[in-house]
C-alpha cells in the first residue's frame, strides 16, 4: 500500500514537473513571438499590399463587392478604421447596385466592427434594421453572430447585475439560434455548443468537445487561436489555472504570428502572470497589449486594458524601484570590497615585495655559502695535498737524515782511524776534496726528484702540456727532472720565492729568475693562466 502511494506520489510529481517546463517553454516562444512582431506586421501588411494592387485592376462592381471582402478580412482585427472604412465601401457598392443581399451584408460588416471597437448601441441599432427573414442560411448564421458577439461583450462588461442577467439571457437564446443554423460538423457550431455546455455547468463534457478540437484542428495556424482561447475559458472555469495559462499562451502565440491586433488571450495571461508574482512578464504583455490595441484601433480594448495596466505598470514600477534599492545596495557593498580588495592587494604587494628581497637575500647568502664551502672545499683538498706532501717528505727527510747519520759517522770513523795511524795526508785529501758535497747534493736531487714524482707522477706531462709543442722540456738519460723542471717542482709545492728556490737547489738567484723567464718565453697561455695550471697539476 506505502508502496503504491509513493508511486502515485512520484508519478504526480513528475506530471506537475513536466507541466511547469511546458508552460515555461511555451513563455520563452511567446516572449520571441513578441520581438519578432514586427516581422509579421510586415508580412500582414505585404497581403494587404497585395491585394490593394490586385483591387485597383477590378472595375467591375460585383467583383469589387466580393473583392473587398478578401481585404476585410485582412484587417479586421487589424486596422478597425480600415475595416470600418472597407465596410462603408462595400455598402457603397452595394447601394449603388441596388442589392438588398449585398446591402444586408455591408451593413452587418459596419455592425461587426462598430461592436469591436466597443459602440455597442450603434452596433445593435444597425443589425436591428436588417430584416432576419430576407436573409440566407449564410447570412443568417452571420447575423446570429453579431448579436451573439455584441451580447457576450456587453455582458462581460456590465455593471449592473440586472442588466447582465439580461444580457446572458439573451446570450443564450442566441446560442440556440447559432446552434440551429449551423452544420453541426463545422467547427463554428461545436464552439457555439461549448459556450452553451459551460453556460449549464456541464464543463467536463466542454472540455472533451474543446480537445477534441484541438486535436482535430490544433495545425491550423488560422483556427489554433480561437480554439486555444476557448480551451484556457474552460480551464478557468473548472479552477485549473495552469492549463488556463498554458492554452492563453498557445493562443497569444497565435495571435502574435497572424499579427493580431485586436486579441484578449494577452491581455487575460498577463493579469494572471501578474497574480503569480511575475512582473516582469505581465508587465511586458500587458504594455504589448496597449500597443496593439492602439494601433487596432480598438477603443474598447484599449479601455479594458488600461484598467488593468496602471496596476500592473505600478507594481512593476515598485519592482524595479526595489531592485534599484537593492542594486544600489550591492553597489555600494561591492565598492566598500574593492576598496578593501585593493587595500588588500597593495598590502599583499608589499608582503611581496618585501618576500621577494628576502630571497634575494637568502640567494644572496645562499650563494656566499656556496662560495665559501667551495673555498673550503678548495682549502680542504689542498690541506689533504699538503698533508700527503708532509707524510711523504717527512718520511723522506727522516730516511735522508737517517742515510746522513750513518754516513758522517763512517766518514768520522775513517778520518779517526788515518789520524790515529798517522795518515795525515790522507785524512787532509779527503776533507779538502769537494766531491763529497757534489756527490750528495746529486744523491739529494735525485732523491728528491723521485719523491716529489711519486706524489705527482704525471708532472712531466702536463708541464709540458702548457708549453709550445716544440719547447717541451724532456729530462736528459739518468736525470728525473731537469732544473727547469725543479724549480717549477717547487713552485708546485708552493715555494714561489726566487731566493728560498735558489737557497734550496743551491743556485743563485739569477740563475733561478733565467730559468723562470725561460720557461715563460715558451708557454701557450698567459702567465697568470700558467701560475694557476700550475697549481692544478695532479689534482
Amino acid at each position: 500500500m506505502k508502496k503504491n502511494i509513493l508511486l502515485l506520489f512520484f508519478l504526480f510529481l513528475n506530471i506537475s514537473v513536466f507541466a511547469v517546463n511546458e508552460i515555461d517553454s511555451l513563455l520563452k516562444v511567446l516572449d520571441v513571438t513578441i520581438k519578432q512582431r514586427p516581422f509579421y506586421e510586415q508580412k500582414r501588411e505585404f497581403r494587404i499590399d497585395s491585394l490593394k494592387l490586385e483591387l485597383n485592376k477590378i472595375a467591375d462592381l460585383d467583383q469589387r463587392f466580393n473583392f473587398y471582402h478578401k481585404l476585410l478580412r485582412e484587417y479586421r482585427n487589424y486596422n478597425m478604421d480600415s475595416a470600418l472604412w472597407i465596410a462603408n465601401e462595400r455598402l457603397d457598392i452595394a447601394e449603388k447596385l441596388h442589392r438588398e443581399d449585398y446591402i444586408n451584408t455591408a451593413n452587418m460588416n459596419i455592425a461587426e466592427i462598430l461592436g469591436v471597437m466597443g459602440m455597442y448601441k450603434e452596433s445593435l441599432d444597425i443589425i436591428d434594421q436588417v430584416d432576419g427573414h430576407k436573409l440566407d442560411e449564410k447570412q443568417k448564421a452571420y447575423y446570429f453572430h453579431l448579436y451573439h458577439s455584441i451580447y457576450t461583450l456587453m455582458s462581460e462588461n456590465s455593471f449592473a447585475q440586472k442588466e447582465q442577467k439580461q444580457y446572458e439571457s439573451r446570450l443564450s437564446q442566441y446560442k440556440d439560434s447559432l446552434l440551429s443554423v449551423n452544420d453541426p460538423a463545422s467547427l463554428g457550431y461545436q464552439l457555439v455548443m461549448n459556450g452553451k455546455l459551460v453556460e449549464k455547468g456541464k464543463n467536463e463534457e466542454a472540455l472533451a468537445l474543446m480537445l477534441e478540437c484541438y486535436a482535430k484542428y490544433g495545425n491550423d495556424q488560422s483556427l489554433v487561436g480561437t480554439i486555444a482561447y476557448g480551451l484556457s475559458e474552460v480551464y478557468r472555469k473548472m479552477g485549473d489555472h495552469e492549463q488556463e495559462k498554458k492554452y492563453l499562451i498557445i493562443s497569444a502565440i497565435a495571435d502574435q504570428q497572424k499579427a493580431v491586433k485586436g486579441y484578449i488571450a494577452l491581455r487575460k495571461l498577463a493579469i494572471l502572470l501578474y497574480k503569480e508574482g511575475d512582473l516582469d512578464r505581465a508587465y511586458t504583455y500587458i504594455k504589448c497589449s496597449m500597443e496593439d490595441a492602439i494601433f487596432c484601433r480598438a477603443r474598447f480594448r484599449t479601455l479594458e486594458i488600461s484598467q488593468t495596466l496602471p496596476i500592473i505598470v505600478a507594481a512593476y514600477d515598485q519592482k524595479v524601484k526595489q531592485e534599484k534599492e537593492k542594486l544600489e545596495k550591492y553597489l555600494f557593498l561591492i565598492s566598500i570590497l574593492a576598496v578593501v580588495l585593493v587595500i588588500s592587494v597593495i598590502c599583499i604587494y608589499k608582503q611581496l615585495k618585501k618576500l621577494s628581497l628576502a630571497r634575494k637575500a637568502i640567494n644572496t647568502m645562499y650563494e656566499d655559502v656556496k662560495r665559501m664551502n667551495g673555498d673550503l672545499n678548495d682549502l680542504n683538498k689542498k690541506l689533504s695535498e699538503s698533508n700527503l706532501v708532509k707524510e711523504e717528505y717527512i718520511g723522506s727527510v727522516f730516511n735522508l737524515c737517517s742515510t746522513y747519520i750513518d754516513k758522517m759517522e763512517a766518514y768520522r770513523i775513517d778520518i779517526n782511524r788515518k789520524l790515529k795511524s798517522g795518515q795525515i795526508a790522507e785524512a787532509a785529501k779527503i776533507t779538502s776534496s769537494t766531491s763529497l758535497v757534489s756527490d750528495e747534493l746529486k744523491e739529494f736531487f735525485r732523491n728528491f726528484d723521485a719523491i716529489f714524482l711519486n706524489i705527482y707522477p704525471n708532472f712531466v706531462e702536463e708541464f709540458n702540456a702548457l708549453l709550445i709543442e716544440n719547447e717541451k722540456i724532456v729530462p736528459k738519460t739518468g736525470d728525473i727532472l731537469t732544473p727547469e723542471l725543479r724549480v717549477f717542482a717547487l713552485v708546485r709545492l708552493g715555494i714561489t720565492d726566487s731566493s728560498k728556490i735558489a737557497s734550496f737547489l743551491h743556485y743563485s738567484p739569477q740563475t733561478v729568475y733565467n730559468y723562470r723567464l725561460k720557461v715563460h718565453n715558451k708557454l701557450i697561455v698567459s702567465k697568470d693562466e700558467f701560475a694557476v695550471a700550475i697549481q692544478q697539476i695532479g689534482k
